[in-house]
């Protein structure tokens, strides 16, 4: 155990880069915030709860982070990654939102002009770093489009999703144990905007028609290199490798390194100089939810009811989305294993007679996603998954 002191930056830019305050609602000061996000930092790293404490402390011009608990090595790498971390989202903030978006306008696909900065004007678009993950001790990293505006407000809590519940499911079917999944959760955004869920769409009338999509992507090509940058790492055995990357959803695949990834398809990129990085393209994971629950308007995401129609097309999506992160798990293990190999095993492994049974088990459970209110606050498994080996 270690002590670290980090020194942050200046209220100005700590309120922006901790879209403070997070909920109208709540009272907390900037300092508790702070806290409050790298309490869950330290969680998805492995920390228990009672295994460090945070402090943060307002100085004449600076706040400062104390950290009790983590490794001298670890403490150098918060000391590192944090500010850094927090010192792109600002440049961001600058550079990109305030420049460029709060004050460009888009011609729409519907011949309309509207604001680059939330074109359907929801009221619902905020600045929002993925906070809350892991930065130390996590195994691979995982590059999304943009985060929900319930993970901040009201939830505040990045890792508080239906996606990160399914996900967790197919890493356990794949080997890992409970209470190490987060260290394969690890997340970046491609863009740091939180905004309602249909944002990322392309089917509204104020689409970009040269990205489609409202989410203006285009806009943060160095935000995604330097986060990117930033959250990757040298493997801690392979030498000449990073841990594995994996981009989920049509938007993040695009993103990566000017390339077009399809779902399961691979890639190995350099993204820290003079080290190999196996990249993964995937299905966006809540993609699922949709094709099972809510596919051509039939029902809704969140009914607990699965369209009898869609058994097929799911299953076929469970051994594509389990495949992904079995792949995951195995390039975690050794880089430097032939990526497309490992792939196509993971592929067969899936879809071999075997593993038909856990294949439509999962299918089933996560077809009974529920949520008890519109906005999804709360949401479950309406069937376990011990009652779904006995129905598969």
């Amino acid at each position: 155990m270690a002590k670290c002191t980090i020194e942050l930056t200046n209220e100005e830019q700590l309120k922006i880069v901790f879209s403070y305050p997070n909920t109208s609602s709540n009272n907390e000061t900037l300092a508790e915030t702070i806290e409050h996000w790298i309490g869950q930092t330290l969680n998805r790293d492995g920390f228990g709860k009672t295994d460090f404490r945070i402090t943060v402390i307002k100085t004449d011009r600076k706040y400062v982070l104390t950290l009790d608990g983590p490794s001298e090595a670890q403490c150098a790498m918060y000391a590192e990654r944090i500010p850094a971390l927090l010192n792109i989202g600002w440049k961001a903030w600058q550079d990109t939102v305030q420049k460029h978006l709060l004050r460009r306008k888009i011609w729409c696909t519907d011949g309309e002009v509207r604001n680059l900065w939330d074109p359907n004007e929801t009221g619902q678009w905020r600045f929002f770093l993925t906070l809350g993950v892991g930065l130390v001790n996590h195994r691979t990293l995982q590059f999304f489009h943009y985060p929900p505006i319930r993970l901040l407000d009201p939830l505040r809590d990045s890792m508080q999703d239906p996606v990160t519940l399914r996900c967790k499911d197919l890493l356990i079917a794949n080997g890992v144990s409970k209470d190490e999944t987060s260290l394969y959760e690890t997340r970046i955004n491609s863009v740091p905007i939180a905004a309602p869920d249909d944002q990322g769409t392309n089917n509204s009338d104020a689409q970009d028609p040269t990205t489609g999509g409202l989410m203006p992507i285009k806009y943060f090509t160095k935000f995604q290199q330097d986060m990117t940058k930033a959250l990757i790492k040298p493997h801690l055995t392979t030498e000449g490798f990073t841990i594995p990357l994996t981009a989920y959803g049509r938007g993040a695949r695009d993103c990566m390194a000017g390339m077009t990834l399809g779902a399961t398809d691979a890639a190995v990129i350099e993204i820290l100089d003079d080290l190999k990085t196996p990249v993964l393209g995937s299905n966006h994971p809540f993609n699922f939810y949709y094709k099972a629950q809510a596919y051509n308007g039939q029902g809704q995401v969140g009914s607990g009811k699965m369209l009898p129609n869609q058994m097929d097309t799911c299953i076929k999506l469970q051994i594509e989305d389990l495949s992904v992160v079995r792949w995951q798990v195995e390039m975690a293990k050794d880089p430097s294993q032939n990526p497309w190999r490992v792939i196509k095993e993971a592929k067969e492994y899936w879809s071999s007679p075997d593993q038909e049974k856990m294949v439509n088990a999962l299918t089933q459970r996560h077809g009974s996603l529920t949520y008890d209110t519109p906005a999804g606050l709360k949401f479950w498994f309406a069937m376990t998954l011990e009652e779904a080996l006995k129905k598969a």
